[in-house]
């Protein structure tokens, strides 16, 4: 096959070839030979030879293959009997959490007993706690649910989950802690450096306590001779939860406790299976399929992964007994089938049961078993490698996107638990998973570490290389340059300069996959011109300083990564001969100018970072930069930033016919500092400023007018709008029909706009953010909408952040005036999350936010002039320097947080109330009577008490009046669960029944 593809491709690009000097005629009529024509002629001849002679050869395989009847049965097993009948339907999957309904009754009974261990004696410094148990158990999802459980993230402020390799690396892990304990800019700074520079900074960085997750150890060295010294020297404290099939890895690590994950029994797995396969209302479906069910359960050996990749062999089925019966019979299960004595059978026959094109998809994502991949990469590298089967004339992308989708819901592709965005989803695949991927990849494919001894038998063909740890040299073995086998190559954790040497790419003809992305390398051999098979090239965040001009031969490129390149300032004009080019991301990397002649390439479906005109700072008067015109013929755009919008002359047509467009970014350039003027400039400078900022303004708004995105349209963000109002297009009452698919909106920074759109009438937005509207000073019925009739405004709303509004003074969610009437909207119903930060401003909560049903967070952080929280359905509340803040009373809130708020008097009417954190400045030493007031308004009885546990963060003074025997200790002891920290460590620790007391503290 790969073989086959390879010639296709050379006959593909000799005959364009022969197409681009094809003879023309003059005007006598008389045709004209060119010499290259010619001689392009007497070279086709030549290759004409060599490519027939390449089909002979496969041909000649091909009747071999054919001849060995033995091996064509196997080609052609049972399994085929089984060939879905129908798809699987389709399902919305998240990695926000374990869903519930499945993880079975077991799992929930030790996820609770570990968390309320780990919820207890926190004041230690690192706690290990374990999961042992033999591979496709359910330890990772026990984790998984234990990781996403709201009291370990109630408690613990720093949550990050490592998944360890045999051949991990320290670096690289070092990177991801440094990560999630500080922010990216920080990590970002540490590139380059070496494990003693990491270490130090890792624990600078660590001063809130961490819940670490390290999945799938194999050696307690990662802990014991790594991560420990680091952890330990942070002012936190460290909770760690290790999963092993090893039980002696948990001796080693001096684990405190250790949970021995055990087989599902008959009954659990046969729920875990019915739960898996069934959908609401289809009960009797269950019951008539039971006995068959079971049976199917009993062969999955009590191992979760098994019952739930069987699961999504079944979904795929007719609900018939004889279906199911021959998933029973089918010979997967046979104990005389050859398989790795690692691998479920219930695995290999949920891969047997893939149609070939995802089967392929599968082999290959096995290839990445270490990494971490959002699902847009993995199905460009499916793309790149011809994996994908055209159908209809669709996107390949659309199909590989569904591709993806039908292996996470047969269970053969894992979400990564550890990332919480809805947008973003990450692979991490299981150690049963990788198992069997190795079976069937056999030798095809390799991930090493550098230095690590490579076994490759002398007929080997080795197709796709991972390294990592490369050293300062990329280094490959004679064996594969020999071969010239290799379609696909990753290089990982490179920290030193990473060079790679002419040599090497030579040797590499066939090269599909050139995967260099978060390596340290400084230039692209001028060679890489000659890969004419590479489609995929991913140079993202390296640090590279030019793009060479042979790239324009890369006839086949089909993905040009080169977004994070800080030190790339230009890219070469041959970059327009691209024209297989799909994706183009040049995001976050400070080019001057996009050369001119993008609009050639008419096949590309992702372009970000599309930056229009040209930074005249560097004088290359010889080169011109793109208008918005060179988008008028890429009709196939799927995903689309636009920026430097200010320099756009006019955008008309630009977007039109987009009718792929999923994602839209458009932003503008903020004028420099002192572009504006300043308090010393002349009456007449500030006119002429003024002048020029009106300029400014007026041309933002026809150029955002003229833009007008299609109605198709998912996500939409506008960045550092200058204009002072909104074009009519998201103006519009009729914004709904306009945009009815839109999911996701950020309006982010628009200092001149006075008045937002109308987005309540956007029937399927679930995501709004909004920041910087720093003129804008009422929000009011307008932001509702007002087409009628219309019962409910935002009406799918999940998430709303608004920050940083330093004007908002009101915010009124009446409904407006309509004949006289005023009307009365449902608001919200669906909004479960809502940041108000940096609106200093705003006087009070808007009267209809109660509409919002199912709120469960509300965080309110510098918000100076607000006075009150009331009467709101919501469950956790958080606020925090809020000066004028006196009042919080809301009847259904069960968890307060509260940050520096000292005009705080009053906290009542909470009747569930069940957990307060109170983070006091470092004056404050005295406990703040609303805290007093409120235990006093609970029942002297504990067992009839809401308010169970109470955290404060405090100075040494505080924390003291608050001992045993001491001035506050009438009011702490009637607390069931309590626990004071100070800023340097100092603690208290008090539970009422069975009673416990302990402290630190020495006595005065």
């Amino acid at each position: 096959m790969y073989d086959a593809d390879d010639v296709i491709d050379l006959c593909v690009m000799e005959g364009g070839k022969l197409l681009e000097v094809r003879p023309s005629a003059s005007a006598s009529g008389v045709v004209s030979l060119p010499f290259s024509f010619v001689s392009s002629c007497f070279r086709c001849i030549k290759y004409r030879h060599e490519i027939a002679g390449q089909i002979e050869a496969i041909n000649d395989r091909l009747k071999r293959i054919a001849a060995e009847n033995s091996i064509l049965r196997n080609l052609q097993p049972a399994s085929q009997q089984l060939h879905p009948k129908k798809p699987p339907p389709p399902r919305e999957t998240s990695p926000l959490e374990v869903e519930e309904d499945i993880v079975g009754a077991q799992i929930e009974e030790a996820a609770d007993d570990l968390i309320n261990l780990m919820l207890e004696n926190t004041e230690q410094k690192c706690r290990v706690f374990g999961i042992v148990g033999m591979g496709g158990i359910g330890k990772t999802t026990l984790a998984s649910k234990i990781y996403n459980d709201e009291r370990i993230k109630a408690n613990i402020p720093i949550l990050v989950w490592l998944y360890i390799s045999k051949d991990y690396s320290e670096i690289k892990l070092l990177r991801v802690l440094i990560r999630c304990a500080g922010d990216e800019t920080k990590a970002e700074s540490f590139e380059g450096e070496s494990r003693a520079e990491l270490e130090p900074k890792l624990a600078s960085l660590l001063t809130e306590n961490l819940f670490l997750v390290l999945d799938d150890v194999w050696n307690p060295n990662v802990w014991t001779d790594f991560l420990r010294k680091p952890l330990s020297k942070g002012a936190g404290s460290s909770t760690i939860l290790v999963t092993t099939r090893i039980e002696t890895v948990l001796s080693g690590m001096k684990a405190s406790y250790m949970h021995r994950a055990e087989k599902m029994d008959d009954n659990s797995g046969w729920r875990l299976l019915g739960k898996t396969v069934f959908e609401a209302g289809e009960e009797d479906d269950m019951r008539r399929l039971e006995e068959v069910g079971r049976k199917i359960v009993r062969k999955c050996d009590g191992l979760p992964l098994a019952i739930k990749a069987i699961a999504g062999v079944l979904i795929s089925k007719d609900r018939s007994t004889a279906e199911w019966e021959q998933v029973l019979e089918n010979d997967a299960w046979s104990p005389n089938r050859q398989i790795d004595e690692e691998v479920p059978r219930a695995l290999h026959l949920s891969y047997e049961d893939l149609p070939s094109h995802l089967k392929q998809c599968f082999l290959y994502c096995s290839f990445f078993i270490c990494e971490l991949f959002h699902y847009k990469d993995i199905i460009r590298f499916w793309v790149a490698e011809g994996l994908i089967v055209e159908a209809g004339g669709r996107l390949m992308e659309d199909i590989a996107e569904e591709y993806y989708w039908e292996l996470v819901s047969r269970n053969l592709l894992q979400l990564d638990p550890s990332f919480v965005d809805r947008s973003v989803f990450c692979m991490h695949d299981h150690d049963h998973l990788r198992a069997l991927a190795t079976y069937l990849m056999k030798e095809e494919g390799l991930s090493i570490t550098v230095g690590q001894r490579l076994d490759i038998k002398a007929n080997a063909k080795i197709r796709r290389l991972l390294i990592s740890n490369m050293g300062i040299k990329l280094v490959l073995s004679d064996h594969i340059l020999e071969e010239k086998c290799l379609r696909t190559l990753v290089i990982r954790d490179s920290l030193p300069t990473i060079t790679i040497e002419d040599n090497v790419l030579e040797g590499l003809p066939n090269l599909r996959v050139l995967d260099l992305c978060d390596t340290s390398i400084e230039r692209i051999p001028n060679c890489i011109g000659d890969l004419l098979h590479l489609r995929y090239l991913d140079l993202d965040r390296t640090k590279i300083h030019e793009i060479p001009e042979s790239i324009g031969r890369l006839v086949n490129l089909q993905t040009l990564n080169i977004s994070g390149c800080k030190h790339l300032h230009r890219l070469p004009m041959t970059i327009t001969r691209l024209y297989n080019l799909r994706s183009f991301v040049i995001k976050d990397t400070p080019l001057t100018h996009v050369p001119k002649g993008i609009e050639k390439l008419i096949n590309i479906n992702r372009l970000e970072g599309f930056v229009i005109g040209h930074d005249n700072s560097t004088n290359e008067v010889d080169e011109v930069g793109c208008g918005l015109e060179e988008l008028q013929h890429l009709s196939k755009l799927r995903y689309l930033s636009i920026y430097r919008l200010e320099r756009a002359v006019t955008a008309a047509s630009a977007l039109a016919e987009k009718r792929s467009l999923r994602e839209l970014i458009l932003s503008w350039m903020p004028p420099v500092d002192g572009e504006d003027g300043d308090a010393t400039d002349s009456g007449e400078d500030r006119r002429a400023n003024r002048r020029k900022e009106e300029q400014i303004q007026m041309r933002a708004e026809k150029i955002c007018i003229e833009l007008s995105p299609p109605s198709n349209l998912r996500t939409l963000v506008i960045g550092q709008f200058p204009g002072r109002q909104f074009p009519n297009w998201i103006m519009s009452s009729s914004l709904g029909k306009s945009f009815p698919n839109l999911v996701q909106l950020e309006l982010l920074v628009f200092p001149s706009c006075t008045e937002f759109p109308p987005l309540g009438m956007l029937p399927l937005l679930k995501i709004l953010r909004i920041k910087g509207a720093t003129v804008v000073k009422t929000i009011g019925p307008e932001f509702l909408g007002h087409s009628f009739p219309r019962t409910c405004a935002f009406p799918k709303l999940e998430h709303l952040n608004i920050n940083d509004m330093p004007n908002w003074e009101e915010w009124s969610l009446c409904g407006v005036e309509e004949g006289g009437h005023r009307t009365h909207l449902k608001l919200f119903p669906n909004l479960t999350k809502c940041f108000l930060q940096d609106c200093p401003k705003l006087r009070a909560l808007p009267e209809g936010l109660s509409h919002a049903t199912n709120l469960k967070e509300l965080y309110i952080w510098r918000a100076h002039n607000l006075r009150e929280v009331t009467k709101l359905r919501l469950s956790d509340l958080l606020v925090r320097d809020n000066k004028m803040l006196s009042r919080i009373s809301n009847v259904a809130m069960k968890y307060l947080k509260v940050m520096d708020c000292p005009s705080l008097e009053y906290v009542d009417n909470l009747d569930k109330l069940q957990h307060v954190v109170l983070i006091c400045p470092e004056h404050m030493d005295q406990l703040p009577q609303w805290l007093s007031r409120l235990i006093d308004q609970q029942h002297p009885n504990s067992a009839q008490w809401g308010f169970r546990k109470l955290e404060v963060h405090c100075n040494i003074v505080l924390l003291r009046s608050c001992l045993e025997g001491n001035e506050h200790w009438n009011i702490i002891q009637r607390i069931p669960d309590v626990k004071f920290q100070t800023f340097s460590k100092e603690y208290m620790r008090y539970i009422k029944d069975p009673y416990k007391y302990d402290t630190n503290v020495p006595p005065e």
